[in-house]
């Protein structure tokens, strides 16, 4: 533990001369908060009873769309005929996992998580573009412990940044709900 407490203080004492120790500007403070109530004073445009409805739907059919193109039992999925059923309830498993968490990410879209919520939709395309390489791979290769090992590596990185950004989600409704608490007291 000394350890890390001498390496926290080694790092710091790099920086020292770095930090920035000037105070703000007479009447910084003032004008920040006049800034924050006149923007607090807006109202914000309501949205209807219709659009609350339609996130969730919308959300519940992409969700239904992307489950029925990954799992397709037709047979025209050539990876899922080449995987061992091993390998394909792994998948599934993990696959189920993801459109739970990906449910809760959506189902937070609010304005204050809005450009939170939009990245970890590219997040999760990019990582989705990259397992689809690896199960295009799976299908013109067969299994192999390599090609296995990432699309379980590729399933739980979606896992743990989607648990990542409903941490952060949290971590913003507290921040808002302390604001509100210290205005309004």
């Amino acid at each position: 533990m000394k350890t890390e407490e001498n390496k926290m203080d080694e790092m710091f004492s790099r920086f020292d001369s770095q930090w920035d120790m000037e105070e703000p500007a007479a009447g910084h403070e003032d004008r920040f908060l006049d800034r924050l109530d006149k923007h607090n004073r807006k109202k914000p445009k309501g949205k209807g009873l219709i659009y609350w409805l339609a996130v969730p739907a919308a959300a519940a059919i992409a969700i239904l769309l992307t489950m029925l193109f990954t799992f397709s039992p037709d047979g025209n999925d050539k990876t899922m005929a080449k995987l061992s059923p091993k390998t394909e309830k792994t998948q599934m498993y993990f696959a189920s996992i993801i459109n739970q968490e990906l449910e809760k990410v959506q189902k937070e879209n609010t304005p204050e998580t809005k450009t939170l919520v939009a990245d970890a939709m590219k997040h999760m395309q990019q990582l989705e573009a990259d397992y689809d390489k690896i199960t295009h791979d799976l299908a013109k290769k067969g299994e192999n412990k390599q090609l296995i090992h990432a699309m379980i590596t590729n399933l739980q990185t979606r896992i743990s940044f989607l648990e990542d950004v409903l941490v952060k989600i949290e971590n913003i409704k507290k921040i808002k709900e302390n604001y509100h608490e210290d205005n309004n007291a």
